[in-house]
């Protein structure tokens, strides 16, 4: 629940409903008139400014093209829908308040740096996921990215365990897009991204997926920690503590980024045999 006791969802749903109508007003549209423009009902149109029926994917992408949009209507959907488990949704909201971000991944490529079509096969894994429900995700993975489009980016600096590279997730054409998008974000020392050998054996990295933000306004750090079946955000300063010794001693391990780099492009090379 918000801090004022209303349900995110509705607050989120709420909002859209007003920018939809803001949108549709600002071009002299009436509810009718846009519903001729898209293959969706002028009820359809009206369920939704009234908060009778949530917009589905269908019906948002309809409307951003209609109304020339980038997004601002898609990015109130995993809120409204909500997207992804309770426990993850608050981390995408760190993020926007990170001025530093430092992930371990010993499973996949971090979210934060994903292809579209990398994220959609990662999402393609959840059992009982529909065709909708797996865009609404992918859609919100990579609006998640903008961060690194803001005024004042985070510096970003990732750990990711050999094995990653080398897991084949939808193909080889598939990976070898997503590898050449690590080399091509690499920025040092703002983006940074560097391997942990295979050969530095069973690590502390193995036992999950962790991330840890410094905010901008000086608020207490943050952490999302990961397993196989949950995780969850805290700023808990033990734990907190605790994971930025296990990320330090896991650098300890990695390869210097121009290492790095020249091992994901021998990797990506190995897709194209």
């Amino acid at each position: 629940m918000a801090e004022n006791g209303q349900d995110p969802s509705l607050k989120a749903w709420q909002e859209y409903a007003e920018r939809l109508h803001r949108y549709r007003s600002d071009q002299g549209l009436s509810q009718q008139r846009l519903a001729e423009r898209i293959p969706y009902s002028e009820a359809a149109v009206g369920h939704v400014e009234r908060l009778i029926r949530k917009p589905s994917h269908g019906l948002t992408k309809e409307l951003e093209r209609v109304f020339g949009l980038q997004g601002e209507l898609m990015e109130l959907l995993p809120e409204i829908h909500g997207v992804g488990p309770k426990w993850f949704r608050e981390w995408p909201r760190v993020e926007k308040l990170a001025h530093t971000i430092r992930t371990s991944e010993p499973m996949l490529i971090p979210g934060l740096l994903q292809t579209e079509r990398y994220a959609s096969h990662t999402f393609l894994g959840e059992p009982g996921a529909s065709v909708e429900e797996i865009e609404t995700a992918v859609g919100f993975r990579l609006r998640r990215q903008r961060i690194f489009a803001r005024a004042r980016p985070p510096v970003y600096s990732a750990l990711i365990d050999e094995s990653v590279l080398r897991r084949p997730v939808g193909g080889g054409a598939v990976m070898r897009e997503q590898l050449q998008k690590l080399t091509d974000v690499l920025n040092p020392p703002y983006v940074t991204v560097r391997i942990i050998p295979l050969s530095a054996g069973l690590t502390a990295g193995c036992l999950g997926a962790f991330e840890i933000a410094t905010l901008l306004d000086g608020g207490p750090t943050h952490a999302y920690v990961e397993s196989a079946e949950e995780g969850r955000v805290t700023s808990r300063a033990k734990t907190v503590q605790a994971l930025t010794v296990r990320w330090e001693a896991l650098s300890g391990m990695a390869h210097p980024v121009d290492r790095s780099r020249a091992i994901i492009r021998e990797v990506m090379e190995s897709y194209e045999q």
